[in-house]
């Protein structure tokens, strides 16, 4: 389900990531803690709208359902307790990682 490419998920570096899923998000670690969100009606199906509220920008709405191990959105109920990650983490993990 997740096919979204980015152009640059990073906008202040060299590096240039076209397909989140070119990494490898089980070995991800919340180096500078983590927020607990609980997943409301509004959001159901727009993951999008938690990557907005956290970040200020949609661009990283994979890299939430991708550390979270969510394959597809459509798993998602009210409720549902999901990490989000200090982006300081996210993009460290990135360059890290980045082939």
């Amino acid at each position: 389900m997740i096919s979204k490419i980015y152009n640059k998920l990073l906008d202040n570096s060299d590096y240039t990531i076209f397909d989140s899923r070119s990494i490898n998000w089980g070995n991800f670690e919340f180096t500078n803690g983590y927020k607990k969100h609980f997943v409301s009606q509004d959001q159901i199906l727009k993951p999008y709208l938690i990557s907005l509220g956290y970040y200020n920008t949609v661009e990283y709405e994979d890299v939430i359902l991708l550390i979270n191990n969510i394959a597809d959105p459509y798993d998602i109920v009210v409720g549902t307790e999901i990490k989000i990650p200090d982006i300081n983490d996210i993009k460290q993990f990135i360059l890290d990682n980045s082939k």
